[in-house]
């Protein structure tokens, strides 16, 4: 129907196009919620090889029910096992890992500390702050070393600077070797929480092992870790 130079467009014209996008949108949607419920409940529960560059093995875990995958890094390094001990208990060390805010808030003795640190997230995610229990221990028969970190996030009052971590269990297993080696092995199973994405988060963690690890030889290497002792710890 015209009206001097316009032309009047059917209503059923309009709504058709809003019809399929409406269609479209919902199909989406429930297809992202179905690819989620199958990802959830898929895994192995079995360690499978990532990559292994740089003297590096990295591997992940994906347990049914659980959306966020372990991650767990292999590297050998030549030091002592109280060395590594040292390194692992010094709280400067987030000067050369890429955290900050560092600083020990318990000290029980040389296996039980308490540590509070924070890492900065990228855009638009806000800050994380850890506050962990450190505990080692030692096998008296196999010499290997194994520290937990696990959340202790009631030991400090919060603090509006950051989201903090309240699901964590991250290990370091420190295993002696021959000619004065030492593989290191480090488990991240934790859940960042805030929102952060779980496929960005599955992501990113194999590249961090492949950060952190190599450096490691580097850093225990320096003056302050070299002839350190403890009288839990016995070399093999």
């Amino acid at each position: 129907m015209r009206n001097g130079n316009s032309i009047a467009i059917p209503k059923a014209w309009v709504k058709r196009p809003l019809n399929i996008l409406t269609l479209v949108s919902l199909s989406l949607v429930s297809l992202f919620f179905v690819a989620r419920l199958i990802w959830r409940f898929s895994g192995s529960n079995q360690w499978e090889l990532v990559q292994e560059k740089n003297g590096v093995k990295v591997y992940s875990l994906k347990a049914p029910g659980l959306d966020v995958e372990q991650v767990k890094g292999i590297v050998r390094v030549r030091s002592t096992l109280a060395g590594i001990v040292k390194f692992m208990q010094d709280p400067d060390v987030c000067n050369d890992i890429g955290c900050y805010e560092s600083k020990m808030v318990d000290r029980v003795d040389d296996q039980l500390q308490y540590f509070s640190f924070r890492y900065h997230y990228p855009f638009p995610f806000h800050a994380r702050e850890f506050v962990v229990r450190a505990q080692f221990y030692q096998n008296p028969h196999t010499k290997e070393v194994f520290l937990e970190y696990a959340a202790a996030p009631d030991k400090v009052p919060p603090n509006d600077c950051c989201f903090r971590i309240t699901d964590m269990n991250n290990t370091w297993r420190f295993t002696p070797l021959e000619n004065g080696q030492v593989e290191i092995e480090y488990t991240v199973n934790m859940n960042d929480g805030g929102f952060v994405p779980d496929l960005l988060l599955n992501m990113k963690r194999p590249q961090v092992m492949f950060a952190i690890l190599p450096r490691l030889q580097g850093l225990l290497d320096k003056e302050k870790y070299q002839g350190a002792k403890f009288d839990f710890i016995k070399e093999k």
